[in-house]
């Protein structure tokens, strides 16, 4: 734990000296002195972006102050970011506001439809939650997107929670849309891909919160989590766990949201389904992990077989209407239909 922690501090140093004109140490808050500066760094939190990221509730909590000076000390760390213009200010008027968000760099998948159902790419600053049946094509969109963003030469986060990434199928898409004609080709694009195998909650939850350094230093333009969310269902069984397990899972939620916002990110994460009962008429399929999930996603998009197609359904969106996509999967991840 000491090592790890001396590693983040290392690297957030690093950043810092890159930019000298911020000052991300948490001790310039008021109020926080080398007690509790020792708290906050066993727990991984180091500068002021994890004091942002793991939000007031969670800094309250590790040190044992009250939730008013958490806030405030979350506040006076926005405002930090802000004045060095690291984060969107959260003062802007709607047309500045409107141009800033029609200036986003949106990442395409190539697939028309489904281009076109998320208006041109995903964006920064979301959260898209991808669910569906097995096969459906959840993770071959997140392979698509990631071959598009390591053929414009950025970085992708890769959480990987069911142990079914294969950089093979990332090669194969790589020379079907022929950005690269063989394997060797393809291994300088692989090395854009920083990749995590967490095979429990607890590695799931340790990888998120120790994240800072290597966004800070790698930009990364998505970030995937495949079957995040399913990892606390299997963990957390029977009646009696529920309300722990949506506790983890809103902490979870509020940490990828806040990493979206402040490193100007897309977090993109696919998610099981389960059959509800209750729904007599129409599609009883809904995703699990309830109304938290469901909040903090800005995007929710359903991926669903239809035969030898696939359909993708923008089912809430700030700004689409319900709408659907069909596709195909093939060689190149999604691809359009023949």
């Amino acid at each position: 734990m000491v090592e790890e922690t001396e590693t983040i501090i290392e690297a957030q140093v690093e950043v810092a000296e890159q930019t000298p004109e911020v000052d991300f140490s948490v001790t310039q808050l008021e109020g926080v002195g080398a007690m509790t500066e020792k708290k906050l760094t066993e727990f991984g939190v180091s500068s002021i972006i994890d004091i942002c990221i793991r939000g007031a509730a969670e800094v309250a909590e590790i040190t044992g102050v009250a939730k008013s000076k958490a806030d405030n000390w979350v506040f006076r760390s926005q405002k930090i970011l802000e004045e060095a213009g690291l984060i969107r200010r959260t003062d802007m008027g709607t047309v500045e506001l409107l141009e800033y968000q029609e200036n986003y760099d949106t990442l395409p998948c190539k697939c028309d439809d489904i281009d076109n159902l998320i208006s041109g790419g995903v964006k920064p600053e979301a959260i898209y939650e991808v669910y569906g049946e097995f096969g459906s094509g959840k993770t071959q969109f997140c392979n698509s997107l990631t071959v598009e963003a390591i053929n414009a030469e950025k970085n992708v986060i890769w959480i990987d929670c069911e142990d079914t990434f294969r950089p093979q199928r990332i090669i194969e898409i790589l020379k079907a849309r022929e950005y690269a004609e063989d394997r060797e080709e393809a291994l300088p694009y692989l090395e854009r891909i920083s990749y995590y195998y967490t095979p429990n909650t607890e590695q799931l939850m340790g990888t998120i919160n120790s994240l800072s350094p290597i966004l800070a230093e790698k930009k990364p333009r998505v970030i995937v989590l495949d079957g995040a969310v399913g990892q606390f269902r299997e963990e957390f069984l029977g009646r009696g766990t529920l309300a722990a397990r949506q506790n983890q899972i809103a902490r979870m939620m509020t940490h990828l949201k806040n990493i979206s916002f402040y490193f100007r990110t897309t977090i993109i994460f696919t998610n099981q389904v389960q059959s509800d009962p209750a729904v007599m008429f129409g599609d009883p399929i809904k995703p699990i992990g309830g109304n938290i999930v469901g909040h903090a996603s800005t995007y929710r998009i359903y991926f669903k077989k239809a035969g030898k197609k696939r359909i993708a359904r923008m089912v809430d969106s700030p700004e689409h209407p319900m709408a659907d996509a069909e596709f195909l999967l093939n060689n190149k991840g999604v691809d359009n239909l023949e």
